[in-house]
């Protein structure tokens, strides 16, 4: 046999140590003996067993289905709400691919498989390597029902993953020592400052989002004044950029909620209600005291909103993809009471205190339209909905769905939907693009110029209803790529609209996708609105007002706050 030389037995020692992770100490084994489970979706590709560990390849791909194929570890003890899960993953990529891509989660094994963390992308390179990725659990998950679970059905690739390792730390452990992944550096097409398409892009809001603006300003008493100077700072923009928000954070007096009205009141034109207005939100199961609490922080939401001329949109009258609420009501008939009833009392309750709805939420949804196509007697029900909400408000319907700006057959189904809601008679007023964003796919702004423009031929309008962009430690690319989406979207006619699906750590559904901290502390992408919203898209002038009282000049339409010499100053609208 032949002998190795001390230097190649030190390569192999060295190469060894720069794949093996150091395990920080204070760690609880709890994966369990189970074995490595996969699952693929027949369409997706396939599955195979190794010696040791499993393969899963996949053959076609779709980027907003990555849950079609998956390799699982489950969690044999509970874990604690904050408690900090570390997994290991030791995988490769296969075949002539120079890297793979897995999406890692801890989240529930079983139906509804609900995540307690945010999700991590993870970079899987074809020598064999250990992967980490730290997890802080959000609640409290049962012994035996929690798993650490890698997506990978987003993109062609094959990946043998030959084991997943999980470890708990207490609450208090500091996770910034932790052993970090080896990541690519991911970014999008049209990132670099100069990229042609923002330079014509901005050139567009100078022409499609400044108006020639007149006003006659008033005295306080009621008469025009004339021939004196006026400073005019724009207060509100008319183009609504807001987020998502929840109602009782505008009664509570807490620093927190006082905090989060600021920045509302200071920055936003538009809101939505994140759940509030939601079927789930009105069940008929509530008792009186539950339905005159949620009634009475709703109201006073909307007259907080309206005293500052912050519109709401309607969210939402009807949810093809079934509901958490009738999640376990298996009676058909049953659904279609409930759901028609719901739709006449909230449209009863709110009245007019909205500017439109989202009449549809999620048409073609992640897994298949189920209130449509899975439930015998309710294949028209989304039409009922819509005739009846017509026959009791005539304000704007939008379709509301996500993943229309990624490849796949979301964007043709979407428009085929809205085009078949059209010809049926039921006019769609706009399209409600959600909009949630990963790193693993971040399309160029040209594509999502392209994309408007396609559904600008079937609606009027189209908003950016639930902006939210999700990376793995890296804040620079997500603020960039807000500040893309920000500006592709306000300079296309077609939008009305851009809205956040929350913006501070401590109330939002992906917390790390956030634009501020736990603490107000802002981050990089909260400094893009700060800078873009507040700062660049801003008009203030200072005039003369003519004999007759009258002021012109050119700027963003919205509400100004108007500065006459010796007046108090007052919130106006400008003519445009």
């Amino acid at each position: 046999m032949k002998r190795l030389s001390f230097l190649t037995v030190l390569f192999f020692i060295t190469l060894c140590r720069l794949h093996a992770l150091e395990i920080p100490r204070g760690g609880t084994d709890v994966r369990g003996e189970g074995a490595l489970e996969v699952s693929v979706f027949a369409t997706a590709g396939k599955a195979e067993d190794l010696t040791p560990g499993k393969r899963i390849t996949i053959t076609q791909p779709d980027a907003a289905k990555a849950y079609t194929a998956q390799f699982t570890a489950s969690v044999a003890e509970g874990i604690a709400k904050n408690e900090r899960v570390l997994g290991i993953i030791k995988a490769r990529v296969v075949g002539s691919a120079e890297s793979g891509e897995v999406l890692a989660k801890l989240q529930l094994r079983t139906a509804p498989y609900t995540s307690f963390s945010n999700t991590i992308g993870v970079d899987i390179h074809p020598e064999w390597m250990e992967q980490p990725v730290t997890f802080v659990a959000s609640e409290d998950i049962p012994a035996g029902k929690a798993a650490v679970v890698l997506l990978c059905g987003q993109k062609e690739q094959s990946i043998e993953v030959e084991s997943i390792r999980v470890l708990k730390y207490p609450a208090t452990t500091d996770v910034s020592s932790f052993p970090r992944a080896k990541l690519t550096k991911r970014s999008y097409p049209g990132r670099e400052l100069d990229a042609p398409w923002r330079k014509a892009a901005l050139e567009r809001i100078e022409q499609y989002r400044k108006a020639d603006l007149s006003m006659i300003v008033m005295g306080d008493d009621g008469k025009p004044v004339a021939n004196t100077e006026v400073k005019l700072t724009l207060h509100r923009h008319a183009f609504e950029f807001g987020s998502a928000v929840v109602a009782k954070r505008f009664s509570s007096e807490s620093e927190d909620d006082k905090r989060y009205r600021e920045i509302i009141d200071r920055l936003f034109s538009i809101v939505v209600f994140e759940n509030d207005l939601k079927d789930g939100n009105w069940s008929p199961d509530f008792d009186e005291k539950r339905k005159a609490q949620r009634n009475a922080e709703l109201d006073q939401a909307f007259a907080w909103l309206a005293e500052r001329h912050i519109p709401v949109r309607g969210h939402y009258l009807m949810q093809v993809a079934t509901p958490f609420n009738l999640h376990d009501v298996k009676d058909s008939t049953v659904i279609r009471e409930r759901t028609l009833a719901s739709v006449k009392e909230r449209l009863e309750f709110v009245k007019d205190r909205v500017i439109e709805w989202d009449v549809i939420n999620h048409p073609i949804a992640w897994n298949g339209a189920d209130m449509l196509n899975k439930r015998p007697r309710l294949e028209q029900l989304d039409r009922e909905v819509f005739t009846l909400a017509r026959s009791l408000t005539q304000l704007p319907f939008c379709v509301n769905e996500d993943q229309v700006f990624r490849p796949g057959p979301q964007c043709d189904d979407t428009l085929k939907y809205i085009q078949a809601l059209n010809e049926a008679g039921l006019t769609v007023y706009g399209l409600g693009n959600q909009a949630h964003f990963h790193e693993s796919y971040l399309p160029s702004p040209e594509h999502l110029l392209a994309v408007t423009d396609r559904f600008a031929e079937v609606v009027p309008h189209q908003c950016i209803t639930e902006y939210d962009i999700m990376t793995t430690e890296d804040e620079e690319l997500a603020a960039d790529y807000t500040r893309d989406v920000l500006i592709a979207a306000f300079s296309h006619p077609a939008y009305t609209s851009f809205l956040l699906w929350g913006f501070w750590e401590g109330s939002h559904w992906k917390p790390e996708a956030a634009s501020w901290n736990k603490d107000w502390s802002i981050r990089k992408r909260g400094e893009v609105l700060e800078e873009w919203i507040g700062r660049r898209w801003h008009t203030e002038v200072t005039l003369k007002t003519n004999a007759k009282g009258r002021v012109k000049w050119r700027g963003f339409p919205g509400w100004y706050e108007v500065q006459a010499t010796g007046q108090k100053p007052v919130i106006a609208k400008p003519a445009w």
